[in-house]
């Protein structure tokens, strides 16, 4: 196996860690598409969320709210139509939120606390992943647990 010199392993690490001004734009155009689908669901905007979604876009959830977890699927298209029909009562907060892009794959790992018409009725973590194609970062997957229990207040109001 040939050693790299110092040289030839600083040029390799200085291609691949992408400028900070472009991982900047990426990690802001990112969080960006997930905001647009989060401002959909607050303002009950059926069409701007499913704008930001992939066409065969997955959720997948763990509740707790139960009791024992439960891992199951949600239904995206009846997710959509709750939020048409939510009349801005939903608002999910997402705050310390982590990106990660590589190229045109992205991953966003965010607390949330959703309000169900300003009251807090559950968190949890939400793992997001987006795909980035010519229209631009479409969601393709959400996990998320859910919890009743020790939820914070992002908005201060409950």
């Amino acid at each position: 196996m040939k050693r790299m010199t110092r040289g030839a392993f600083a040029t390799a690490l200085a291609l691949a860690i992408p400028a900070p001004g472009i991982a900047g734009q990426d990690e802001a155009s990112v969080l960006a598409a997930v905001e647009r689908m989060f401002e959909g669901m607050r303002t009950a905007d059926s069409t701007m969320v499913r704008s930001t979604l992939a066409l065969e876009v997955r959720f997948a959830i763990l509740d707790t709210r139960q009791g024992a977890a439960a891992i199951r699927t949600q239904s995206v298209d009846g997710w959509v139509s709750g939020i048409a029909a939510s009349d801005g009562s939903w608002d999910e907060q997402i705050y310390d939120v982590e990106v990660r892009v590589d190229g045109t794959m992205a991953s966003v790992w965010a607390p949330y606390t959703f309000y169900l018409d300003g009251a807090i009725s559950h968190c949890g973590i939400n793992s997001i992943e987006l795909l980035r194609d010519a229209e631009g970062w479409k969601v393709t997957q959400i996990s998320d647990t859910r919890r009743r229990d020790g939820c914070p207040d992002p908005l201060g109001s409950a």
